[in-house]
């Protein structure tokens, strides 16, 4: 995919770009039915509330999924973030996020670039985040919420506090801040049907509520760094700090389809 200049110019204004629907439904499927067994695994990747409480987080799909390998290096993911970033790039991080029906609980405003150059020296915000909608994404189950025009390359500002949530961390910002933001640029949800993404800038304010429906809401997270910007191997984990900071390279644009269980068979 290649991105206009007034679409370059809009995430360089507004902090992030959203696409309805880039992800094809039958991809989708695909994503959606590689899930269950990514819940199965008992590693240190996948993140609970407690000890009997389902997963919330699964991190570095992309490592261990072909089906999640496979969007990471498609045409449509990698052409925009290069365009963006005007560099090679690799897959620092990336994370399914799982609200459950019933039981997706919120998260508190932050922005994700603290968390990077505080733990992993990221040295740049030289980074886009992409959130890829697994599940539609209404105004009822808990949606991204975005602060338009909330990014900024001062550091200091936005370094936050952290708390520790049953045995990972969050990061926040305080209210004021936020609410001075929001009084400047107002709150955008992000809404629209699973296969949607949006390409985010790694300072922009970001939070979402709970999901109180009975319906599921997943999102998953790829976090690609530039290659001139790689974070320096810390004590955080594989899935957390990837070590392989090789520059990635496109697959075919059906590679998605092509893990399909009948496409395997």
């Amino acid at each position: 995919m290649k991105l206009t200049q007034a679409q370059l110019d809009e995430y360089r204004t507004k902090g992030y770009l959203y696409f309805p629907g880039l992800i094809t439904p039958a991809e989708v499927a695909v994503l959606r039915g590689a899930v269950p067994a990514l819940l199965t695994r008992t590693g240190p990747e996948i993140k609970r509330d407690g000890p009997e409480a389902p997963p919330r987080l699964v991190y570095a799909p992309h490592d261990y999924s072909p089906p999640f390998q496979a969007l990471s290096r498609l045409p449509r993911m990698l052409g925009a973030v290069r365009q963006l970033l005007d560099d090679e790039v690799y897959v620092y991080q990336s994370r399914i996020n799982l609200k459950l029906p019933f039981a997706g609980d919120s998260w508190s405003w932050h922005q994700d670039f603290s968390a990077w150059h505080r733990r992993d020296a990221m040295a740049r915000p030289h980074a886009v985040m992409a959130a890829v909608f697994l599940d539609d994404c209404t105004v009822a189950n808990g949606p991204l919420l975005v602060i338009p025009e909330s990014q900024t390359d001062d550091v200091d500002l936005v370094l936050s506090r952290e708390y520790d949530v049953q045995g990972y961390k969050v990061e926040r910002v305080s209210g004021e801040l936020i609410a001075d933001l929001a009084g400047q640029h107002g709150i955008a949800d992000l809404l629209g049907p699973a296969g949607s993404v949006a390409f985010i800038h790694p300072t922009l304010m970001h939070g979402s509520a709970p999901n109180m429906t009975p319906w599921s809401r997943s999102i998953y997270y790829l976090n690609y760094n530039a290659v001139t910007n790689k974070t320096r191997q810390s004590e955080r984990p594989w899935f957390m700090n990837n070590p392989d900071t090789a520059a990635l390279v496109e697959v075919d644009d059906g590679a998605i389809l092509a893990q399909a269980p009948a496409a395997a068979a």
